[in-house]
């Protein structure tokens, strides 16, 4: 929308500002995190026995414990080095485009755009879908596609086929997010994880230009783009471990809560 208002700096930080005024308006609308005590989304795959003092709230052992610490330092890292290699091409986009395949500035900016509204489709219909597929096989298949799209994104040389691609991937990427974002919520309701696993990507997005470059100067678009695929092949299983792991916690805590 902001190039239809102008790119005035005025035009560009106002509407930003307005837009987030707005998501400050409808965050009231969002529901608390449904915890008994800060400590009650954390548990371990497998059964293990709780205490409930008369409190009400819920300890864990030190073995759940270990495990939600291990399967949350397990999914910072795999996250940050996905991220890197999404936003990577991200990055390089634009560059890629032109030299391999005669992409004008009018069509990054058809490409960006319809990136951004791809993602917010794929927003909308992971609220329909929900957690019906669970988190495990959803964030293994999306992994898969986006890096089987970002190696076809290296071959590409039409422009209009590099635009839908990129489009295309873009959503993938985009609800794979959520997802991850959804598995660190799973470790622990109160964003232990997830505060963390917004911070590792901030970092990761602010050096992947410098990441892109440098991996297209030594390998090549075609070199760069396998490279990028085949880091999300690599990270699908253990994205999908962990994921499988948060699953499980947030049920066995369900049920000691309900119990």
């Amino acid at each position: 929308m902001i190039p239809l208002i102008g790119l005035a700096p005025i035009d560009v930080f106002g509407a930003l500002a307005l837009f987030n005024l707005i998501g400050l308006v409808a965050s009231a609308w969002l529901p608390a995190a449904p915890v008994v005590a800060p400590q009650a989304g954390a548990a371990v795959a497998e059964a293990m026995p709780i205490e409930i003092p008369p409190t009400g709230t819920i300890r864990t052992s030190p073995a759940r414990s270990r495990t939600v610490t291990l399967a949350g330092f397990g999914l910072l890292l795999v996250f940050a080095l996905w991220a890197a290699s999404e936003d990577s091409l991200w990055a390089m986009a634009g560059i890629m485009g032109a030299e391999q395949a005669g992409l004008t500035p009018e069509g990054l900016g058809i490409a960006l755009s319809g990136a951004t509204a791809g993602g917010l489709l794929g927003s909308l219909l992971l609220m329909i879908v929900g957690a019906r597929f669970g988190r495990a096989v959803p964030l293994v298949i999306l992994l898969i596609a986006g890096g089987a799209l970002k190696i076809v994104e290296g071959f590409v040389t039409d422009p209009t086929t590099f635009i839908v691609v990129f489009i295309v991937w873009n959503s993938v990427y985009a609800i794979a997010f959520m997802y991850f974002v959804s598995t660190s919520a799973a470790l622990d309701a109160d964003g232990r994880w997830s505060g963390p696993l917004l911070a590792v990507y901030l970092v990761g997005s602010a050096l992947t230009p410098v990441i892109g470059a440098a991996l297209v100067g030594a390998l090549g678009y075609q070199g760069f783009a396998i490279a990028l695929g085949v880091a999300s092949f690599v990270l699908a299983v253990p994205a999908g471990a962990i994921a499988l792991v948060s699953t499980r916690l947030e049920r066995m805590t369900a049920q000691e809560i309900d119990a």
